[in-house]
């Protein structure tokens, strides 16, 4: 593992709190954080799909999947940053849509072979922190953040999202992972914090020798 410019992912559901987290993390071990959010375009289609699912859930993807190739190239050209959602577990929720038939079986196709092509070109990451909650925390935190037609969000996609992540995050071997339990954590609360960083660290640190 490089720590000296490390790659980290936090993945985890909706609403559980990893651009919170990626911030903190930004502070603390002077990693530029990549936001998922951070173009405008994406939130201007995010509300095009909640309005009209079938319509927009392959645009939307592909919009997704080609920003967090464009992030993870850059980051690793810089040395070194967070993403608070990433190309690795991306296809979790292309498979909703398909799963749902909001995505048609050709277009599913089209975007797994299109991401398995960019994942030939992706190095691996050093770090994987997935942030675990219930339905009823991402529920609340999502309708506490208002953001716009997200807040219609159902529990039983919430449901199915979790327990695809779950199986994501058990698979998933391509560096260290952590897994923290996210439903009473108050990242806020020095003592809570202090905890989850000293955790963090112990994979970030860098190496003297």
């Amino acid at each position: 593992m490089n720590r000296e410019h490390p790659v980290v992912l936090i993945e985890g559901q909706i609403g559980v709190g990893k651009t919170t987290l990626g911030e903190i993390l930004q502070e603390e071990f002077s990693l530029p954080l990549y936001r998922e959010l951070g173009n405008p375009h994406t939130l201007t289609l995010l509300d095009k799909f909640y309005a009209d699912k079938k319509r927009w859930s392959f645009t939307l993807q592909i919009h997704f999947l080609n920003e967090r190739f464009r992030m993870i190239k850059e980051i690793f050209k810089n040395n070194g940053g967070i993403l608070d959602r990433s190309i690795f577990g991306d296809r979790i929720f292309a498979s909703m849509l398909h799963d749902s038939n909001e995505m048609t079986d050709e277009e599913f196709s089209t975007y797994s072979t299109l991401l398995d092509n960019m994942l030939e070109h992706v190095q691996k990451p050093q770090l994987l922190i997935y942030l675990d909650c219930t339905t009823e925390t991402a529920l609340a935190r999502i309708q506490k953040r208002d953001r716009g037609l997200e807040s219609s969000i159902s529990a039983d996609y919430l449901d199915k999202l979790n327990k695809k992540y779950i199986s994501w995050y058990n698979d998933y071997n391509l560096s260290p992972k952590l897994f923290v339990n996210a439903n009473d954590l108050d990242i806020f609360d020095k003592s809570s914090k202090k905890q989850l960083l000293d955790k963090i660290s112990q994979y970030l640190a860098p190496v003297t020798t």
